[in-house]
């Protein structure tokens, strides 16, 4: 596939925005551990979709980042709960849950890039929302990446500093089960480069949406991501549950 490099700039100008910082709040309010995420509009609402082993079945106090004010405290947004994704067989009766799990948030619920260093804001902007028009099955002859907020440090109580980086030039590789797999450019450059990616959206050079990243294989200089398509079924039940509520209003 041939990329201009200003094409290829814009892209991954791009990328930044698709990525939806998460946070898990402690009792005492205290943030414990870091995710991202990405938001889907479908049937009229919209959702938030993440990596199951973000949001565990036990955790309890994710919130989405908004925002951060000045003074360097985050404004969240608190999803009313999780719901996990499973696969059932009926001939054997059995379920396995996918490290896949979306929560519906409000309509017109918006959240923000920003480029903020101690020294100051130098870039905000809405992150990106998909369509279910946009989701995608990969293709060998596309160019694919994604973004995640890593290496995040406090400065103050309840004041971060993070570095919201891309990762572009992925290929597909293959697909095994509901994971698809796809080649970095470079060697794995360890675990800790991508601590606080899991749940980042996948996307390919049209701007489509592929799959929720999971893992990495520093061996083999690969990751992975749950296929986004697998999300759908649950978007539908839960899509319906809310107009049977509303009805019975």
């Amino acid at each position: 596939m041939q990329v201009t490099p200003e094409q290829g700039s814009d892209w991954r100008d791009w990328l930044l925005l698709t990525s939806i910082p998460l946070v898990h709040i402690g009792e005492r309010e205290e943030v414990l551990a870091f995710g991202s995420g990405t938001m889907l509009d479908f049937e009229g609402r919209r959702f938030l979709v993440t990596a199951g082993h973000v949001a565990t079945i036990d955790s309890k106090g994710w919130a989405i980042v908004v925002q951060q004010h000045s003074d360097g405290r985050l404004e969240f947004y608190r999803p009313n709960a999780f719901v996990h994704i499973g696969e059932g067989r009926r001939s054997t009766s059995s379920l396995r849950l996918l490290d896949l799990c979306v929560a519906q948030v409000a309509a017109n619920l918006e959240t923000w890039y920003e480029f903020r260093t101690p020294h100051g804001l130098f870039d905000k902007r809405p992150h990106h929302v998909f369509e279910a028009a946009t989701l995608a099955c990969p293709e060998q002859d596309q160019i694919y990446g994604f973004s995640g907020r890593v290496r995040t440090e406090m400065h103050a109580p309840g004041v971060f500093a993070s570095e919201m980086t891309v990762f572009p030039g992925l290929s597909y590789l293959r697909t095994e089960q509901e994971e698809h797999v796809f080649s970095l450019p470079v060697a794995h450059p360890g675990h800790d480069a991508f601590h606080g990616s899991s749940g980042s959206p996948v996307c390919d050079f049209s701007r489509r949406l592929l799959s929720i990243m999971v893992r990495g294989n520093a061996e083999d200089s690969t990751v992975r991501g749950v296929a986004v398509e697998r999300v759908l079924p649950a978007l539908q039940f839960l899509a319906a549950q809310t107009t049977m509520q509303v009805a019975g209003r």
